[in-house]
């Protein structure tokens, strides 16, 4: 595709709120088929209609109006739309598909839509509370009972015949005639309020889709809205016998989540693509230029993407021992691994031990925190020349495995609980049962890694002991009912003289005690890899995810 870039020019405008959603039902505005679904969470459709009632701005839409037709979303909202008229224009949305399909789906409710206790269902089913003094004024509806008198369905504001509908049905229900003249008159300020809100629309006419993306991307340089790979995804558009980027990222992620290790990145996984795809630079490139570049590329790079990263993810855990996506100490690891993968598909046993160092320095070190396009650009150079045969770069980097405090945003925290459930992987409650440590970590999160002792941070003050409500882990760890506790407590890395120090009251020993034998552990567990620490082996706990 070339740009043409005389052939466009910018409108400006603001609209009511019943206009725009009337060019949506009549199909002259709609989604390009390279938008990502619907994603939004029910409590980010509430907050929209509460920004808009109390007159809050919630952005421009981005449309890109041309008679040249390309393949649309046949749902908005899951309300199903016409198609438009041949020859007629149509505004094509290039930003903003969650508010408008949000608005859309809602306000534009047709009265038989199915209701349930399925999220799709009942997510479009939004409702003002009219009382003075609800504390939360829009809820959903889950049941498939009929609401409260006082909730007015939001699909009745912008019809005339279902608002008189929803006063004859309050009018029915309610006895106080007082009360219920209020509702009403909350209901048509509501609704006014709804209505009138005027709505800022930045029209691209004419031009082609390599000059309206261009626009956008100019708009919002600072503040990006649409993915990096919805824009490539744009700018590489052929037509729909192929899918797009977009959804083949979304169809990548859904298949690493069915394998048990849990959802990644979609940045991640675009990133990987890129990578694959020969990108040197996969953080903050010109998305115009890559889209250029990536064109002729894509159909291949991402098959091969998606299989690096199921070898890199089934790596991690059958390799390195990392069981969730959640404990990945830094997301970049992942494409770094893949890209290795995708260039070497048999590697030697030396490859694999050098990749598991790999993988436990820059876990210990702060490789990865505040990453940029030259720290990863670097990265990506070690991961091709161990590809090739050559050892990765680690010289550069200063492990410190002990995080100082515990904090699951912390790189180092999460790397020591992946350590932790390799060095301790059958741990026994008080009655020495085993505790199924896999299923709470996939259901949960910090909750399940509870503190011993108060005012200690460190991980050693932490364990991951299920008790009865109301028990304490210290208490638990006292009363340890199964006939060895020496048992228990091994499993759970507590050593014996730990376990006394508890026993007599003495909290702040217990730790100590335990942290001076998992130092001793891991610096085992290091050596044993070829890894040795230069300096103090505790390293800060901030927040150094990227």
């Amino acid at each position: 595709m070339h740009s043409n870039p005389t052939a466009a020019r910018l409108d400006t405008q603001v609209v009511l709120m019943d206009s725009l959603l009337d060019e949506v039902a009549e199909g002259r505005l709609r989604i390009p088929a390279f938008q990502r679904p619907f994603v939004w969470r029910p409590d980010q459709m509430l907050d929209l209609f509460d920004s808009i009632e109390q007159g809050f701005p919630i952005g421009s839409l981005l449309l890109w109006q041309t008679t040249t037709p390309i393949p649309t979303l046949s749902i908005i909202g899951d309300v199903e739309l016409p198609e438009s008229s041949d020859g007629r224009p149509v505004s094509y949305l290039l930003d903003g598909h969650q508010r408008v399909s949000t608005l859309f789906g809602t306000l534009r409710r047709q009265r038989d839509a199915p209701r349930g206790k399925a999220t799709k269902d009942w997510r479009w089913w939004i409702y003002r509370d009219l009382r003075k003094d609800s504390p939360d004024r829009y809820r959903h509806h889950r049941g498939l009972d009929e609401p409260p008198s006082h909730f007015l369905p939001l699909r009745a504001v912008s019809r005339t015949m279902d608002f008189l509908e929803f006063s004859r049905h309050a009018e029915l229900q309610r006895s106080d005639r007082g009360r219920l003249s209020e509702l009403i008159t909350e209901a048509e300020n509501v609704a006014h309020r709804i209505k009138s809100y005027q709505i800022p629309l930045i029209r691209i006419v004419g031009g082609d889709l390599d000059r309206a993306v261009e626009v956008y991307t100019r708009l919002n340089r600072k503040g990006m809205r649409m993915e990096p790979d919805q824009l490539v995804s744009a700018l590489t558009y052929k037509s729909t016998a192929r899918p797009t980027l977009a959804s083949r990222i979304d169809e990548i992620i859904g298949s690493i989540a069915e394998t048990g290790f849990g959802s990644v990145q979609r940045q991640i996984v675009f990133r990987t693509v890129l990578a694959v795809a020969g990108e040197h630079d996969i953080m903050t490139p010109r998305w115009e230029a890559v889209a250029g570049r990536l064109a002729d590329r894509l159909q291949s790079a991402v098959p091969r993407a998606e299989k690096a990263l199921r070898t890199a993810v089934a790596f991690l855990r059958d390799e390195v021992g990392l069981p969730l996506a959640t404990l990945l100490p830094y997301a970049h690891q992942l494409t770094l691994i893949a890209t290795f993968f995708d260039l070497c598909h048999a590697p030697s046993d030396r490859q694999k031990t050098d990749l598991k160092r790999w993988f436990w320095v820059t876990s210990w070190a702060d490789a990865f925190a505040g990453a940029n396009s030259s720290i990863v650009g670097k990265s990506l150079d070690d991961m091709r020349h161990l590809a090739s045969g050559g050892s990765p770069n680690l010289g550069r980097y200063d492990p410190q495995p002990i995080p100082a405090s515990f904090n699951l945003n912390s790189a180092r925290t999460r790397a020591y609980l992946t350590w932790e459930l390799i060095a301790f992987p059958d741990r026994l409650d008080p009655m020495g049962t085993k505790i199924d440590i896999a299923g709470l970590l996939a259901s949960s999160d910090s909750k399940i890694y509870r503190q011993v002792v108060d005012s200690d941070p460190r991980p050693a003050n932490r364990v991951v002991l299920p008790t009865q409500s109301g028990m304490s882990p210290r208490s638990a760890l006292i009363q340890i009912w199964y006939h060895d506790p020496d048992v228990v407590l091994a499993s759970h890395g507590i050593p014996m003289t730990a376990w006394h120090r508890l026993c007599e009251g003495d909290g702040m020993g217990f730790v100590q005690v335990r942290a001076e034998y998992l130092e001793r552990l891991i610096q085992d567990f290091a050596e044993r890899l070829g890894i040795r620490f230069a300096h103090d082996i505790q390293g800060d706990s901030d927040d150094d995810t990227e």
